[in-house]
């Protein structure tokens, strides 16, 4: 019988179902079993057969680290199930974590997967870029966020945050109320980080539909969890493909990329004139102007948008948690409140400098333990790319390790029997015995450049805040679960009953 095109074209449609089924069968039930070099490792239950531990991830459960720490303490690294029997392991001891982190940075990436989707996103700026690339990168943009450049954000700070003042009185001008707190900060952060970053006004807090913050959120969004979003990152070409979603994002990028365009052109323009060189202090005129890099408009608006999501949702984050703290803690609310105002007995208007903000002592122990305990970004992954031994033990190159940072945060090996309680004043008597027990901007090559802006934006916010009005609970047996996808927050954006105070 010969062969024909028609032929090939029925068999293959008959052998392609049949060869998927069998690769599927072998990598979820026979490869991590007998043939993973992790098959002896211990492990944690595995949560579906075919998912693995993800299904877990998909119920909003990130904890198994700490699970595992508890349950099966003493070990380097333990073995979580990956979807398709992928290999995947945990770093549990701290020298494990230090390895990776410190030690072996650059033999550790992000996994593809991570990185096409979140590319899509942010581009190849700072947080996606990998080994030369991000050497180079952190190398150029590390002065910009010396101390001394801090400082001088602080007024862009306080600015948002009066503004932002202002959406809490009209919710509280008939007395106390009841509302969302989350939205309102990640709009206050937005406006800060877009005026620090780039010297652009956004104005999420006073029109929070404008054309550029909707095309922002638009790009920002493709970071969901939603089925669609997971195509985009595990699917070569999904980007391409003619679907609504993927013209709407490419319609938004298309604005953001303008105002991009548009901000670069005016501070080069600037840049070239004398009397003005100098006097624009957002992060990119500092780039522009202190380093000796020929930026593209593509590697400014990689920057732009990598700053501008990493940095407002996650200090939106940790203001959010910070409440929550508080609310369930309020006596240290009622202490956080007294030494706030008698440190700007004169109101809001008295917080002028980061200098003033970092000498109230109390708030910095109170914003380092929110950190510690509710990380925004309690959890990160990454992919070995070469075989490396840690601690005695193989890593094969593909394998996806995870780094628990709420893990390290609440070690009692480094913090003591009451870890993961919430103490301000244990940092009375300074950090855990290692460096890695405050592990919330991570350590090493990968640690983040902006912990300094960071800390100095978000004791701007909780002391205006916490002087200004009372926070309780929305009832009194609230609770709250979390939602973790860029980063963690309380699901459902965290009510509060809010109180304005007298006084200040």
């Amino acid at each position: 019988m010969p062969i024909t095109l028609t032929s090939i074209v029925v068999w293959l449609l008959a052998i392609i179902p049949i060869v998927t089924l069998l690769s599927v069968l072998y990598g979820a039930l026979i490869y991590p079993r007998y043939f993973s070099p992790y098959k002896n490792m211990v492990a944690l239950p595995k949560a579906h057969w075919l998912w693995g531990t993800f299904a877990e991830y998909a119920q909003g459960k990130f904890d198994q680290a700490e699970y595992m720490e508890k349950h099966h303490p003493g070990h380097a690294f333990t073995r979580f199930h990956g979807p398709l029997g992928s290999d995947h392991i945990m770093a549990q001891s701290v020298e494990a974590h230090i390895q990776i982190l410190q030690v072996h940075a650059y033999k550790f990436v992000k996994p593809w997967f991570v990185s096409r989707r979140m590319k899509q996103v942010i581009g190849n700026g700072l947080f996606f870029s990998e080994l030369e690339d991000h050497r180079t990168q952190r190398r150029i943009m590390t002065p910009a966020f010396t101390y001394g450049y801090v400082r001088s954000f602080v007024p862009i700070f306080m600015e948002k945050i009066k503004l932002a003042c202002t959406i809490f009185d009209n919710h509280t001008k008939d007395g106390p109320a009841v509302f969302t707190q989350n939205p309102i900060f990640a709009r206050l952060t937005l406006d800060a980080m877009g005026e620090a970053t780039f010297g652009l006004n956004m104005h999420a807090l006073d029109d929070e539909n404008n054309e550029l913050v909707a095309a922002y959120r638009k790009v920002s969004t493709m970071a969901d969890s939603s089925m669609i979003e997971m195509c985009s990152g595990f699917i070569p070409g999904f980007k391409y493909l003619p679907l609504p979603r993927n013209i709407a994002v490419n319609r938004a990028k298309s604005i953001f990329r303008e105002a991009c365009r548009t901000v670069l052109l005016q501070k080069t323009g600037m840049l070239s004139d004398k009397q003005v060189q100098g006097k624009d202090r957002d992060i990119v005129s500092i780039l522009l102007r202190d380093s000796d890099h020929n930026w593209t408009v593509d590697e400014i608006e990689n920057q732009i948008k990598t700053l501008l999501l990493a940095g407002h949702e996650t200090t939106s984050s940790a203001v959010t948690w910070t409440l929550w703290a508080l609310v369930q803690h309020p006596y240290v609310q009622e202490r956080l409140r007294h030494e706030v105002r008698a440190a700007f007995p004169g109101g809001i208007d008295d917080i002028t400098s980061a200098d003033a903000i970092e000498s109230v002592q109390y708030l910095t122990n109170v914003v380092r333990e929110s950190l510690r305990v509710y990380a925004p970004a309690p959890l990160t992954v990454r992919e070995a790319i070469e075989d490396v031994i840690i601690e005695d033990t193989f890593i094969k190159k593909g394998t996806t390790v995870q780094i628990s940072i709420a893990a390290l945060n609440k070690s009692t090996t480094l913090w003591g029997p009451d870890a993961e309680e919430f103490n301000p004043d244990r940092w009375n008597s300074g950090p855990a015995n290692n460096v890695f027990g405050f592990s919330t901007f991570l350590h090493g090559a990968r640690a983040c450049l902006g912990r300094k802006f960071a800390e100095v934006e978000l004791k701007c916010i909780v002391a205006a805040f916490v002087a200004k009005y009372k926070f309780e609970k929305a009832v009194p047996d609230q609770t709250v679960e979390m939602d973790f996808i860029l980063t963690a927050k309380p699901l459902g954006g965290l009510p509060l009953k809010v109180t304005k105070l007298e006084g200040w």
